[in-house]
């Protein structure tokens, strides 16, 4: 069945539409006759993408001025982007390779010869129980050069003393790097002492030949093998190979007729004299003796 439509519902598509705007003061009189408002015929774009674009160009206008106003005042506060790595000239950046400045934990010694005692010390606040002790280091050092040595360096007998007297003891010796006695005596928490020659242990002297008897000391090793030695002559710690540390022991031997290493571990418990006694009958490893004068010609004390 057909139903047959008003001619009032057909609707004109795309007509233009016109916006009626009442004029202020404008009133229907109270007969309900009304005066014609006066209207402004404002032609509204012919489909609904020019609608939307009107809409958009509107908001632009409206908002524009404001975003760059914003936009303005956030930029300076923006924080300034590294450009290049030259821009970070002003940080301390760690170096790579090479020695490393002095190291804390490294005492330095103070005088051409007094290594030993800088040894001592270091080892004596490693393993020591001894309490009082001059304030500092260095009077620590010169107290323990006036008492047991003349002055001219420090032998493995007069190390073994001083060791003892910081509270520490020589417990084990070797004539030579012994691999195993310096791996075990680390796996217990133990340090040494080594007689080297002071070129071999030195990275800025190693190619300058012959050195001189010198004392440091072994408190580590790595996961590759290699043993921190800690060298009172440069204040730097620096590390070495087992290889290494053999050939600046043999070294010394062969120019300074004496060589070798004490493993120093804690001794509480004990009086000084004991751990001296100990540890003076353990250092003759090393090429000490209780001759006179001659020791210093046999033993070839250290000096940096």
């Amino acid at each position: 069945m057909r139903i047959p439509l008003s001619p009032t519902l057909v609707r004109t598509l795309e007509q233009p539409r016109v916006d009626v705007a009442t004029t202020p003061g404008a009133a229907s009189s109270g007969t309900g006759t009304a005066t014609a408002p006066e209207v402004t015929p404002v032609e509204a774009p012919s489909d609904a993408y020019g609608a939307q674009e009107a809409q958009l160009n509107e908001w632009a206008q409206r908002f524009g001025a404001l975003a760059n106003a914003v936009g303005t005042a956030s930029a300076a506060t923006q924080p300034q982007q590294v450009a290049c790595v030259a821009d970070l000239s002003s940080m301390k950046v760690p170096q790579l390779g090479g020695p490393a400045e002095g190291s804390p934990s490294v005492l330095q010694q103070t005088k051409d010869s007094n290594c030993g005692s800088a040894v001592a010390v270091m080892l004596g606040k490693d393993k020591g129980t001894t309490g009082a002790k001059p304030s500092t280091a260095t009077e620590t050092m010169d107290a323990l050069e006036s008492r047991f040595t003349n002055g001219d360096g420090t032998t493995p007998h007069e190390l073994s003393n001083m060791i003892a007297h910081e509270g520490a003891e020589v417990t084990q010796a070797s004539g030579s790097f012994d691999k195993k006695l310096m791996d075990d005596a680390l796996a217990r928490d133990g340090k040494a002492a080594v007689l080297v020659d002071s070129n071999k242990v030195d990275p800025n002297a190693k190619d300058a030949g012959k050195g001189r008897a010198h004392w440091v000391t072994v408190d580590g090793k790595d996961a590759q093998g290699n043993y921190t030695v800690k060298d009172p002559g440069t204040g730097k710690s620096v590390k070495m190979d087992a290889g290494a540390l053999e050939d600046a022991v043999s070294t010394a031997w062969s120019e300074h007729n004496g060589g070798g290493m004490l493993v120093v571990e804690q001794a509480a418990g004990t009086t000084e004299a004991e751990r001296a006694q100990r540890g003076g009958e353990i250092a003759t490893a090393l090429g000490n003796s209780d001759g006179g004068g001659s020791r210093k010609a046999a033993f070839a004390r250290e000096s940096s």
